[in-house]
């Protein structure tokens, strides 16, 4: 069986566990008396909250991004970066 690397994925695991564990903590602690706050109802929920939000910070955060094409100059700027043509003398 080939090994996977998951390297890359770490602030994203590191985020849901770290963000799970704080929404539980935030819906054990935190419990509203009337039990209808979406977030602190229940610490499972919070648990769901808080990863999901540690998910979205890991992956903006995390630091392997795609390689950036080779940006094609704009509509008439590949004209102006040329020197002008010498003039030709007859």
């Amino acid at each position: 069986m080939k090994l996977v690397n998951l390297t890359p994925y770490w602030p994203v695991f590191l985020g849901l566990l770290i963000g799970g564990g704080l929404g539980a903590l935030l819906g054990y602690f935190g419990q509203c008396t009337s039990g209808t706050c979406p977030l602190t109802s229940t610490w499972w929920r919070g648990a769901l909250y808080g990863g999901f939000m540690g998910i979205l910070f890991g992956l903006s955060s995390s630091g392997s991004r795609p390689p950036q094409e080779k940006q094609l100059p704009a509509v008439g700027e590949s004209e102006m970066a040329q020197p002008p043509p010498a003039p030709v003398n007859k």
